[in-house]
């Protein structure tokens, strides 16, 4: 256990500095939130006592995903978990099955009442093959009945043919009914949602899973997945019905990648709830390092139309504690929940603990006040975990209280490049932007001092030894790169470094674990400009492989990118700032593309030059809104280079130029 405090100790300095505490409430839109590299969240959930509710042993090891309801009538809890194999492992012998927790005391205790379907086989007409999987289930109370939305497969269905799945095999959506919450449920036919019969939609979706069932004034939604295989991107897609069992309406997609706002990649949504009017659709990071939640909603009414969905959290939903069942953080779906008549926001969560085993687990947060009005936490997982903040400095001094678990590093001085290491599930920081930084890296018995340029090499300044927890750490840098580092209120080193204006920013090492409780610092802000590799655009617009082919080379800005492979490759950053910047690369072989930011179509982009050149600054957005925004690329019939994207960010508390 590492505790910090770093006390202010430059009193000298004159004039005064602005000073501004960035781990403050306010301030929290000042940090980079990103479902790759991490999200330093301010959330106010709160853990239950109890937890967890279960946890996975064989055959079913992992019990990542479920559904938390409260019951109309009695007022119990039920969860409704969905039981998997490690890593999701599907056979004829061994099906996917939900099983039901009941706790009569408001979730202080639970126990278990077993599968809530029939134990005989089910087969949906015309098929042969009967439903071997159903894991994930929602349930609403209306009309005297208990209509629950699951998640199905038969049992030779496997996940190499399940997106195209040959006949008989088959995946999908169904509805089933019952008379008390714990069932036994009654399955109908046909399926809400079949895979095998329906078309590909948008040209890339067709398998449809993770569902919830909405209760509206004169009809029933059902809200549900579709993904898209290989290219690497979720959608939430909709469905219309007069009657709970159907017939449902086609599928209309409401929040995908493929639209021309802003949107997080790498999000699934699972499971709905609703709230005041709202639908809300909770979603969560597939990256390496699953520490990144995103809430969406539409009035709930107008939840079938796309334009009425906005993005209504992003990032600062949800943080893990360092504890054995929330290892992992949220694994699985995310978290799904009710708010109840006091105003409080009561969600089931599921996680996996040090030895892989899934677990499910009960939280809670007052519904009107979703962020700390004073500090955050930073994890890291299976992967590192990586924010900064969105202004430069040069010179400053810092005063911070963190307390940590396994490695942290304190960073300054950055400008290496964003972006994924791939466009894929799974996706970890690019090794590029762990280069061009400072850092103070922190363990529970040592310190030490790097510097990382271009080669990712860290080159050792300064270390030592730590022979108790750190609780006081002071860092400064005066306007001629004099340098002083005091732990425990005792000098530590001291010595001149390069000042280079770049970010502030933390970085968490992979299983370790970040508490700020403050982080002032004073100095002047400059306009942060942060630049996004091309494998930030091509994960944000869930392009296949085969889309954009990655290139080495010395004429792309960082010597890698990618030329487009055929007409119509489509790439996307969904980035904050307040101005853009497009680089690249121009040749003989390039053609044109077209740039739209928010939708906006911009006059059209030529990438040709009768001999190579370098990359350059080729388009600029010009002063837009400080805020979130979808810079879109499209190629048109020639390839295009596909590089880097500059945002330039100006907090409101910046000094001007």
């Amino acid at each position: 256990m590492i505790m910090l405090a770093i006390p202010l100790f430059l009193a000298a300095l004159a004039p005064p500095l602005p000073e501004v505490d960035y781990a403050a409430g306010a301030h929290r839109t000042d940090w980079l939130h990103h479902p790759v590299y991490g999200d330093p969240s301010f959330d106010t959930f709160e853990r239950r006592t109890g937890n967890p509710v279960c946890k996975g042993s064989p055959p079913y090891e992992w019990p990542v995903n479920g559904f938390l309801l409260e019951d109309p009538r009695s007022g119990d809890w039920f969860v409704y978990v969905g039981l998997y194999a490690k890593d999701y492992a599907m056979t004829e012998d061994l099906g996917m099955r939900c099983v039901v927790y009941r706790s009569r005391d408001k979730g202080a205790s639970w126990e278990a009442l077993g599968c809530p379907f029939p134990e005989e086989p089910f087969r949906f007409d015309p098929d042969t093959s009967p439903v071997g999987h159903a894991p994930d289930v929602s349930v609403v109370y209306a009309e005297g009945r208990y209509h629950m939305i699951y998640d199905w497969a038969t049992t030779d269905t496997r996940w190499q043919t399940a997106a195209d799945p040959p006949a008989p095999s088959d995946s999908g959506v169904g509805y089933a009914w019952a008379e008390r919450p714990e069932g036994p449920f009654t399955r109908t036919t046909p399926p809400v949602y079949s895979t095998r019969r329906s078309p590909l939609l948008m040209g890339k979706y067709r398998r449809g899973y993770a569902a919830s069932i909405v209760k509206r004034e004169k009809d029933w939604m059902v809200l549900f997945m579709m993904d898209s295989g290989p290219n690497f991107s979720w959608g939430l897609f909709g469905t219309t019905s007069e009657r709970p069992e159907g017939p449902y309406s086609a599928p209309v997609p409401l929040r995908t990648v493929e639209g021309d706002y802003f949107h997080p990649p790498l999000l699934e949504f699972f499971p709905a709830f609703q709230h005041d009017g709202y639908v809300y659709a909770p979603s969560t990071s597939v990256a390496l390092n699953r520490n990144f939640q995103a809430v969406f909603r539409a009035p709930t009414e107008k939840a079938h139309l796309s334009d009425s969905w906005e993005l209504f959290q992003c990032g600062s939903v949800w943080h893990a504690d360092p504890v054995p069942n929330e290892y992992h953080g949220i694994w699985g779906q995310t978290f799904s929940g009710f708010v109840d008549k006091t105003g409080t926001f009561n969600v089931m969560f599921p996680s996996r603990d040090p030895q892989g085993m899934g677990t499910i687990n009960i939280a809670r947060r007052p519904w009107g006040k979703p962020y700390r009005d004073q500090g955050f936490v930073l994890s890291g997982h299976e992967g590192p975990s990586l924010t900064l903040l969105q202004q430069n400095y040069t010179d400053f001094e810092l005063q911070t209280a963190l307390r940590a678990e396994g490695e942290v590093a304190l960073l300054w001085g950055y400008s290496a490049p964003l972006g994924p290491d791939r466009p894929a599930a799974g996706a970890s920081m690019h090794p590029l932007s762990l280069t061009r930084q400072y850092a103070l890296a922190l363990t529970a018995s040592t310190w030490r001092v790097t510097w990382t340029g271009d080669a990712q090499t860290p080159k050792a300044i300064a270390s030592g030894p730590l022979a108790a927890p750190a609780e006081d750490v002071s860092l400064g840098l005066l306007p001629d790169g004099a340098t002083v580092l005091r732990i425990n209120d005792t000098p530590a080193w001291q010595g001149h470094l390069d000042l280079l204006p770049g970010a502030i920013g933390l970085l968490v090492s992979p299983n370790s674990h970040l508490q700020v409780r403050r982080f002032a610092v004073s100095g002047n802000a400059a306009p942060g400009v942060s630049s996004y590799l091309y494998t930030d655009a091509v994960l944000g617009a869930g392009s296949a492989s085969e889309t954009w082919n990655k290139t080495e080379d010395a004429q792309f800005r960082h010597g890698v990118g990618a030329v487009s492979m055929k007409p119509g490759a489509r790439a996307k950053w969904n980035v904050q700032g307040g101005s853009f910047e497009l680089w690249a690369p121009t040749g003989p072989a390039y053609g044109t593309g077209t740039v739209l930011i928010d939708g906006a179509k911009q006059p059209p982009l030529n990438f040709h030059s009768d001999t190579a050149q370098p990359s350059r600054v080729l388009w600029s957005s010009g002063t837009v809104s400080e805020g979130p925004h979808a810079l879109v690329i499209v190629a048109d019939e020639k390839p295009i280079p596909l590089d880097t994207l500059s945002a330039t960010t100006r907090p409101s508390h910046a000094s001007p130029d």
